[in-house]
């Protein structure tokens, strides 16, 4: 037949049903390989679908660090304090704990992350290697079942509910039987195909539409490299000379001393370096010399393959145009070498809408809710920012609730959502998404699912109080 750009062309294509679970998990990033190992340790029988070879998501292809275990203060002095009492009495200042905090606390035991006085704090950043080990040796203690290299590409659905997921893989396209299914894909690919409400980027209501922002506007994608070879001693020397380049990280509050004093103790540390061309963030891993920057970002749309492309492209060269400055302008970095430039950082595409839609209020309120799942503590980092939030008086020693019902999306039976594209606004979205919230969603999402699975509950009615009570059994801060 003659195919011209633009016409549509019509197939059928024969899906083999191979495989089924109790509870099927899509995307193995943190919020999935959370999921998956909280609903095997609930009891039930599960897989977890992956479209690449290796578990971890952006903490192990991205190089982005875990991010946030302690309440946020917005002052150095209040900051300095929480940090005084990580060392001494953790458990008074963290809001993590279930699985999300065993996974940490095991990849610093191994030396596999890197702590603030032996604890997570503001950030834990880790070897990705051991990262992938560690995530695969859970799934097999849990009994975690896997199928990787395989992208999902539509549901079977039989009335409200998901029959099964169909993915396209080497052995061509196949049909995935589940109970009750996890979309962990961080863009919503499950839920929007079986017909979950969403939106994309900002909208209607946001505050960030209020002000005047195209609606369906997206936070940039970014991009995290690394870099080898660094004299990092040097570069604090000299940044001790010109401290008009420092600038403290705002969700790590480190005075330039205290940053030095980190890395001399090899614990966790992060500076913002401006005044060369480009404002920059470094952070230490637990490899010496090795440093990721970050962020590069590029404006587009996260569900476009074209602007997805055109991102990958822009990043890598900008990538490389400010390496050339950081060798030639900054102390420390005349030697170094690019190690890893990663694919491309998606932070923001679709958010279902729920049975709650979670907003910026809520959380800069502390609301509390009935169906609180877990606690965050990540501070908005989603641009554009309303100037009305830029000041936004927070509590002492903040920090935030999530609800259950944030977790349940509209139209479907039995589907939970975790991770980034959870029922939120735009705003919201800017505290959700960064790694440790997605890991407590995650937590939440599988046990519910495995509760759902066994009784045949849909998600909407599940009893809250039995899963709080599952949830604070496993460790869960609530």
């Amino acid at each position: 037949m003659d195919l011209a750009v633009g016409t549509l062309y019509k197939t059928q294509v024969t899906a083999h049903v191979t495989d089924g679970a109790d509870v099927v998990v899509a995307g193995a990033g943190t919020a999935g390989c959370v999921a998956a190992i909280a609903a095997a340790r609930t009891g039930s029988d599960v897989l977890l679908v992956e479209r690449s070879g290796y578990l971890g998501g952006m903490m192990t292809s991205g190089n982005a660090g875990l991010t946030k275990y302690i309440v946020h203060e917005k002052s150095q002095t209040d900051y300095r304090e929480v940090v005084k009492q990580l060392a001494t009495d953790p458990a008074s200042v963290q809001v993590v704990g279930g699985i999300p905090m065993e996974i940490t606390q095991r990849l610093i035991d191994s030396g596999a992350g890197i702590a603030t006085n032996g604890q997570p704090g503001s950030y834990v950043f880790t070897s990705q290697a051991d990262f992938k080990y560690l995530l695969l040796e859970m799934m097999e203690e849990a009994g975690v079942r896997l199928l990787l290299h395989s992208l999902i590409v539509d549901v079977a659905m039989n009335g409200l509910s998901i029959s099964g997921i169909v993915v396209e893989n080497k052995a061509g396209r196949q049909v995935i039987l589940g109970r009750t299914f996890v979309d962990a894909t961080g863009d919503g690919d499950v839920g929007a195909l079986a017909g979950a409400p969403c939106v994309v980027g900002v909208a209607p209501g946001d505050l960030a539409a209020d002000s005047g922002t195209p609606l369906g506007a997206m936070h940039p994608m970014g991009i995290m490299f690394r870099m080898g070879n660094i004299d990092m001693q040097s570069c604090f020397e000299h940044l001790f000379e010109h401290p008009e380049q420092f600038v403290p990280q705002p969700f790590a509050l480190m005075a330039l001393a205290e940053a030095y004093e980190s890395f001399r103790r090899g614990d966790m540390m992060t500076i913002n370096i401006t005044g060369i061309g480009h404002r920059f963030q470094i952070y230490n891993t637990p490899a010496p010399g090795v440093f990721t920057l970050c962020c590069p970002s590029f404006e587009g749309d996260g569900l476009s393959a074209e602007d997805l492309t055109r991102g990958e492209i822009a990043l890598m060269h900008e990538v490389r145009k400010r390496i050339g400055e950081m060798k030639r302008e900054l102390p420390g970095f005349e030697n170094a070498s690019l190690l890893d430039c990663p694919e491309l950082c998606v932070r923001e595409t679709r958010h279902f809408r729920g049975e709650y839609v979670l907003t910026i209020e809520d959380i800069l309120s502390m609301r509390e809710f009935d169906d609180t799942i877990g606690k965050g503590c990540h501070p908005i980092d989603t641009r554009p920012v309303p100037e009305a939030l830029k000041q936004y008086p927070l509590p002492h020693r903040w920090s935030f609730n999530i609800p259950y019902r944030a977790l349940v999306p509209k139209s479907v039976d039995n589907l939970l959502v975790a991770g980034r594209c959870i029922s939120c606004t735009h705003e919201a979205s800017g505290c959700i998404r960064p790694t440790v919230q997605c890991m407590i969603t995650g937590e939440a999402a599988g046990v519910a699912a495995a509760i759902c699975a066994e009784h045949g509950t849909p998600a909407r009615e599940l009893d809250t109080g039995n899963l709080r009570a599952t949830l604070a059994a496993q460790g869960v801060v609530l």
